[in-house]
């Protein structure tokens, strides 16, 4: 009971919005993100060019017997 108590004032204690911050977790999850977005876009840019680059080496006539 006394830990229920405890954490009844500290639900009713007044917070200043102006001092809340994401803190260090916050920044080490953006870090995280911003780290997994990067090897994202490096490897989707390695794809695009695989792609295209088996476009520009078929010919016309393959395309021919297709469809």
């Amino acid at each position: 009971m006394n830990g229920m108590n405890a954490a009844l004032l500290l639900a009713e204690a007044e917070l200043n919005t102006d001092t809340i911050t994401p803190g260090v977790l916050g920044f080490i999850i953006i870090a995280l993100v911003a780290a997994a977005l990067y090897f994202l876009m490096k490897s989707m840019k390695k794809h695009l060019g695989t792609v295209q680059a088996n476009r520009l080496d078929e010919k016309p006539e393959d395309k021919v017997g297709q469809g």
